[in-house]
């Protein structure tokens, strides 16, 4: 994959301090392109997409909704803790602003842990960003795979 102008204007908004505190990109200073190019052949090998993990994650997000940010025990192994904050905030791709808050999952067979927001979603869904590796928002795909234990789309 290319580094394109746009995926440049992309990568400058996700500098720690323009569209948050710490950036989308953590330490890794990789070109835009080369990352979502990587992310996207572990899917791949995988056998797995950035929709169905993006689905998975808000199908656990929503079961711990409207708790009043109490921790809830999912299908007996995550625990999970939704937070709402107030305010919006916008896509790097300008797609779009999204509600603030956070969704930390833990998995009580392993005790790795996920950390995800509505933002968060829509960049995997929509763009397969995982994020830049050392963000904490990073939802690598062969972590939050055998975390959650997702199988390929197709068993043929």
């Amino acid at each position: 994959m290319k580094q394109t102008p746009e995926l440049d204007l992309v990568q400058a908004k996700m500098q720690p301090g323009v569209l948050t505190l710490k950036g989308f990109l953590g330490d890794d200073d990789r070109k835009l392109a080369d990352i979502l190019a990587a992310d996207s052949q572990t899917l791949s090998r995988l056998g797995i997409t950035a929709t169905q993990i993006a689905e998975r994650l808000q199908q656990l997000a929503d079961l711990g909704a409207d708790l009043m940010e109490q921790e809830i025990l999912v299908e007996n192994r995550y625990k999970i803790t939704v937070r709402d904050d107030r305010g919006k905030i916008p896509s790097p791709w300008g797609d779009g602003l999204f509600e603030k808050g956070d969704v930390n999952l833990t998995d009580s067979q392993t005790g790795k842990t996920l950390k995800w927001n509505r933002l968060t979603l829509r960049l995997l869904s929509v763009h397969g960003f995982c994020g830049g590796e050392g963000c904490e928002y990073r939802l690598d795909p062969e972590t939050v795979c055998a975390i959650l234990e997702l199988k390929p789309v197709n068993n043929e």
